[in-house]
């Protein structure tokens, strides 16, 4: 069963899937449809999983945080569904958790922050698939929460070396009330020349967990 730990101020315990993160000189890309209309969803590219975390810069990779401005652990949830319905995430009202990804993670981090107690979740996808995510946050408790995320494209040959580009997206102090769920659709692709969208689909706090 997946779960997000918590041990004391420092948390590296990766429950999903141990999975280095490659960090390479990124190329910069900014985003300028942050909060537009992802478009019409696309059709499932046949696109090959990534075998291990080797292939995170040769594929790809798309990286979400969340966090609320509170002591210790976030109080949402989220839970993360790729173009092809696979999920990962935890879902803290259902107390269910998912890692159907063939490489993925998702932890706490209470490490190098501002110092102010809070700590931030991640969910890392290495190798992920173009196409349409949707990313469910499921709140625990009245409050308040950002997401933000990098997409990283697949490496391209860019004169004589290999190059990835990035993009990101950010959604900060969205209200949420206790027990609520909130959806966003994300647009991802592997191509260095399509930024990462997010769109939130639902009004907030208009669908409640029973």
């Amino acid at each position: 069963m997946v779960s997000f730990l918590l041990n004391s101020r420092i948390i590296k315990t990766f429950i999903l899937f141990i999975l280095i993160i490659v960090r390479p000189a990124f190329g910069e890309r900014n985003l300028d449809s942050l909060l537009k209309g992802a478009g019409p969803v696309r059709e499932l590219v046949d696109e090959p999983d990534p075998a291990d975390a080797s292939d995170c810069f040769s594929m790809g990779e798309l990286d979400i945080k969340f966090r609320t401005d509170n002591n210790g652990p976030p109080k949402v949830g989220v839970v993360l569904t790729d173009p092809r319905g696979r999920r990962i995430g935890f879902d803290p009202i259902a107390k269910q958790g998912w890692q159907e990804l063939p490489v993925a993670q998702g932890y706490i981090d209470c490490d190098d922050l501002d110092g102010g107690g809070s700590c931030r979740g991640l969910v890392q996808i290495c190798g992920a698939v173009s196409g349409a995510y949707e990313l469910e946050i499921i709140s625990q408790q009245t409050t308040a929460y950002s997401v933000s995320i990098l997409a990283r494209s697949k490496a391209v040959l860019d004169g004589n070396k290999l190059q990835s580009y990035r993009s990101d997206a950010v959604l900060n102090d969205i209200a949420i009330r206790r027990g609520s769920r909130n959806v966003l659709s994300l647009e991802y692709s592997r191509d260095p020349y399509e930024p990462v969208t997010a769109q939130l689909q639902l009004p907030l706090n208009n669908v409640s967990s029973k």
